[in-house]
């Protein structure tokens, strides 16, 4: 099982709950990447999950994006976790809909939804599954809530062969017939294991580690797709359209938004916290109030531990030691106690600042 999600999605905080001490440096051929692997067991199988790094989409413009696509193409895991983050579900919703290009199946671990409530984004789990036509695990990963039904579906949904049909998103409707003219003039040509429709899907966008990896082995045939491409090179625009158009309507099916000028408790505090005078006010007087405690209770720690730890433990060692050398007399009350003493009594003003 291969996690996926954009950065602080709480992907890792799934990853780490699943797995627990079971993890270690994963490898695989031709790459110089280690992303984090474990194991665990679910409904008596030994699942092997992959931490792949955080990424916002399958391009091929970070090192990140490269490594999480490759990873699913060439080692072709037998699911996604996809992590998102309920309180950003729109921008979330993308990668989803990059992932559903290709040939994995997929299920949908909706985390924060607790706080996604607090900032009154109602999200309808079941009416999201119904129309996704994927399992939507609602998750509260920080505190581990969820976590153990997110893995069985996975382990459930690799188990059944067929039975995934999802809702793809398609690109828009005026460049279709593009798309698939581009798909009869690459189909020969594409290596395995990439998907065919996903490579022309690619090929569509411009995405130049695809378009290198094909114009040497299209041959004779590059010219007529090359034509393509310069005739339609908005075709971007149409690909990332019918995507935006599919999340709308996830969107406008499952999420209810709060409604205009609504505010949250967060909302109320920002408006002063934040304010270029009264935030300003309310850091002094923060800044203050730790200062003041900082003294006013470490102070008093400090002299008691002086008073009765430092000088108390040096009289005592001093008349223990009368008939012993006066060196390690020296070692010991000036040197550990009066030495290691003095740091001990700064504890009191260093724990509470």
């Amino acid at each position: 099982i291969a996690l996926v999600g954009q950065p602080n999605v709480g992907k890792s905080s799934v990853f780490n709950d699943l797995t627990g001490q079971a993890q270690y440096v994963s490898n695989w051929p031709g790459k110089t990447s280690e992303p984090k692997a474990g194991n665990c067991d679910a409904q008596g199988r030994s699942v092997q999950v992959i931490d792949l790094p955080g990424t916002y989409s399958l391009g091929a413009n970070s090192t990140e994006e490269r490594m999480v696509r490759d990873f699913l193409i060439h080692q072709q895991p037998d699911v996604v976790a996809l992590i998102v983050n309920a309180t950003a579900l729109e921008r979330n919703l993308y990668l989803l809909a990059e992932l559903l290009a290709l040939p994995v199946k997929i299920v949908l671990g909706l985390n924060m939804v607790d706080i996604a409530t607090q900032q009154g984004i109602i999200i309808e789990p079941h009416v999201l599954e119904a129309a996704l036509g994927l399992s939507v695990i609602p998750l509260n990963a920080s505190r581990s809530q969820g976590v153990e039904e997110l893995i069985q579906a996975s382990v459930c949904l690799a188990a059944q062969p067929y039975g995934y049909v999802p809702n793809r998103p398609e690109i828009r409707a005026d460049h279709r017939d593009v798309l698939e003219e581009l798909q009869r003039l690459i189909t020969p040509f594409v290596p395995q294991p990439y998907p065919v429709d996903w490579t022309a899907l690619k090929l569509l966008e411009g995405d130049r580690q695809i378009t290198e990896m094909l114009h040497p082995l299209l041959g004779e045939q590059w010219p007529a797709v090359h034509d393509i491409l310069m005739q339609h090179e908005d075709a971007v625009l149409a690909i990332a359209g019918g995507r935006y158009e599919w999340i709308a309507r996830m969107m406008r099916a499952a999420v209810t938004q709060p409604r205009a000028g609504q505010l949250t408790l967060t909302d109320r505090i920002d408006r002063v916290a934040t304010h270029p005078l009264w935030g300003m006010l309310i850091l002094v007087g923060i800044l203050g109030l730790l200062f003041w405690l900082t003294y006013a209770l470490g102070t008093p720690l400090q002299t008691w531990l002086d008073v009765h730890l430092v000088q108390a433990g040096s009289l005592w060692a001093q008349a223990q030691m009368q008939a012993a050398p006066p060196w390690l007399t020296g070692l010991l009350v000036n040197g550990m106690i009066a030495g290691v003493g003095t740091v001990l009594t700064l504890l009191p003003v260093l724990l509470i600042f």
